[in-house]
């Protein structure tokens, strides 16, 4: 099974923001192999970068998640391809882990595209093993 070490591919991506101080402007719209997706917290913009919560992102695409406590980090797979972030390198906000879609995108092996127009981040997977 192939793996990838996300966590490195994260660090200086990921920043704190807080949801008071976001405005309509930071809430954007993700959308998933041609689906919309809802997550609780929504996927914001800051910085120029569209951070999602991770499961939400991930389970979009086909993949699966699971957090390890003893390792205190998390894994993401999509077919053979699995991904680790640790805790400590997201941003956690309302019990969920925070990512940079883009960074997510490519350690999946998806296509990610940005819609400046409609704040609506586009992110396309094949299926597993097409890649």
């Amino acid at each position: 099974m192939q793996k990838h070490c996300l966590a490195a591919l994260l660090v200086g991506v990921l920043v704190a923001w807080s949801r008071p101080g976001g405005t309509a402007e930071d809430v954007v719209k993700l959308v998933a192999n041609g689906r919309a997706v809802k997550s609780d917290p929504a996927p914001m913009l800051k910085d120029g970068h569209v951070y999602v919560p991770l499961r939400a992102a991930a389970q979009a695409v086909g993949g699966s998640v699971s957090y390890e406590p003893e390792l205190k980090q998390v894994q993401i797979c999509r077919g053979p391809i699995c991904t680790f972030v640790a805790q400590s390198d997201g941003l956690t906000m309302d019990g969920r882990l925070f990512v940079g879609i883009r960074r997510l995108g490519q350690a999946l092996q998806c296509k990610v595209d940005w819609d400046n127009a409609t704040k609506t981040v586009i992110i396309t997977s094949a299926p597993p093993g097409l890649e």
